[in-house]
């Protein structure tokens, strides 16, 4: 089979190198977006893949995916604003992490949420790919359709601009949430740095390997008695470290430890 002038066992060698990299497993969604970038591919050099090569970074800005959208997964980001963030809170200083960023809506939201809480607080977005970091530090947004602010409750509206079919963070949040390129698999926080973490629909994407390599250091970055936001899907296994933050949140694990 071909594609572009590529052949199939070049496809499989890229995607080989692939989950090497950040842990991206084969699937159709994968192999779908490396097909459309079939001119990418052919200058690839696979004796030397790195996230810093540049034809690599390109090819992982082509391929990851992005989406997301402000309070998305609205229930779970209520849940942890009312049940999980006030206990945070009550220790000091709150720092808070959106891993696999995207586009930076996520990490938005972890700030209007944040600003709320009544402490000094910081937020660090973490993404591989850099169109998309790039547009999470602009933080200018489309409003739809579809509604890009159907998820967000009326009264945090007002920490967003919103004008002439776009919106953005209002300007007193922006100093204190930054952005950063960085492989989950790699060593990208300090170990308990982060109260919270957020990540969700990452792991879908990722082999079994990668994903518990990622689950292991999102623990180790948090805090004892920190927060891990996953999504419905990704179950932690039960030697990492984790249980449930309690039996009604879904999805809202808590490190385990003196504080925990």
């Amino acid at each position: 089979m071909q594609a572009s002038g590529l052949a199939a066992p070049a496809l499989s060698a890229v995607q080989e190198r692939l989950a090497g990299l950040a842990g991206f497993s084969e699937s159709e969604v994968l192999r779908n977006r490396l097909l459309r970038a079939a001119p990418l591919l052919s200058r690839l050099p696979l004796d030397r893949a790195s996230i810093d090569h540049p034809d690599w970074a390109a090819l992982l800005d082509a391929v990851t995916v992005q989406e997301t959208r402000m309070f998305r997964a609205a229930p779970q980001i209520a849940a942890f604003r009312a049940e999980v963030l006030p206990a945070l809170a009550a220790r000091g200083a709150l720092t808070l992490v959106s891993a696999g960023c995207a586009t930076g809506e996520e990490a938005w939201t972890l700030a209007i949420l944040a600003a709320g809480a009544g402490v000094p607080w910081q937020v660090e977005g973490l993404d591989l790919c850099r169109p998309a970091l790039e547009a999470a530090l602009a933080a200018r947004y489309r409003l739809g359709p579809p509604d890009a602010l159907r998820e967000v409750p009326q009264a945090d509206r007002a920490m967003l601009d919103i004008a002439d079919g776009w919106f953005e963070p209002a300007e007193n949040l922006r100093p204190h949430v930054a952005f950063r390129r960085a492989n989950l698999l790699d060593a990208c926080l300090p170990d308990e740095a982060a109260d919270a973490i957020l990540c969700r629909n990452v792991l879908i994407y990722m082999t079994e390997e990668g994903r518990l390599a990622v689950l292991r250091r999102l623990v180790a970055a948090l805090r004892p008695g920190g927060a891990l936001l996953l999504g419905p899907t990704d179950r932690p296994t039960r030697d990492i470290g984790l249980r449930p933050w309690s039996r009604d949140l879904i999805g809202i694990w808590r490190r385990e430890g003196a504080d925990g």
